[in-house]
């Protein structure tokens, strides 16, 4: 956009200033319209079941090739350049995997919180986020204390407590975030649903336990459950 608009400023050079100003308002519009619609975009985007299913499956023939090429590489001594793109396809799975996981726990909360499809496209989005937003939260702080765990070097009494303390903020920065997003949802929702959604979180980390994911049927399995449980 900018190329294309700088080519013609020849051509604006005698116009008055406020056409001018006018002129250079819509571009600065323009521009900031399509930066937003494409932040829209992507934030609106849930994965289907049989959209991530065939993701994977690109991912997974992309890895078994990259396999093969760092296989191969081996034998030639370039597998510097192979094994940075086998481990690039190696995460591209493991993210559809994890979208496939996201599918399965929609599905369930979706059956127990008994969102209409308007619900259901309106609030996801916007849950995905906020579990995004929590993961990182508590990433950051468990990356530290894995540091100091596995540290072969003596840790100080000092790096314990920093480590405490960063736990700490975690903890009340995702209590923080929680409270925004659940005052969002509430403007979506009715108050019970969100408490069905409560209750379907905890019901779904209890078939995790007992359902191995990626095993084929869990997905039926979990849904079973949801109706079993359902009262």
């Amino acid at each position: 956009m900018i190329t294309a608009c700088m080519s013609i400023w020849p051509t604006l050079t005698n116009i008055n200033p406020v056409d001018m100003r006018n002129f250079i308002f819509s571009i600065i519009l323009l521009w900031s319209l399509t930066a937003f619609s494409q932040v829209a975009i992507a934030q609106e985007k849930v994965l289907t079941l049989s959209e991530a299913e065939a993701l994977l499956e690109k991912a997974q023939q992309k890895y078994s090739k990259a396999k093969d090429a760092y296989r191969k590489s081996l034998k030639t001594g370039e597998e510097t350049t192979t094994l940075k793109a086998l481990r690039s396809a190696s995460r591209e799975v493991g993210r559809y995997r994890l979208e496939i996981f996201k599918v399965h726990k929609r599905d369930f909360l979706r059956e127990r919180a008994e969102l209409s499809d308007e619900e259901a496209a309106e609030f996801f989005p916007y849950y995905e986020e906020l579990q995004n937003k929590l993961f990182r939260i508590h990433d950051d702080a468990q990356r530290e204390i894995k540091r100091l765990l596995r540290s072969k070097e003596p840790v100080s009494d000092a790096e314990y407590q920093a480590a405490v303390a960063k736990k700490i903020e975690a903890v009340q920065e995702e209590a923080q975030v929680q409270k925004e997003y659940y005052e969002r949802f509430l403007k979506i929702l009715p108050a019970r649903k969100i408490v069905l959604i409560f209750d379907a979180e905890a019901r779904f980390s209890q078939e995790m336990m007992r359902t191995k994911p990626g095993k084929q049927g869990n997905r039926q399995n979990l849904l079973q459950s949801l109706k079993n449980d359902k009262k």
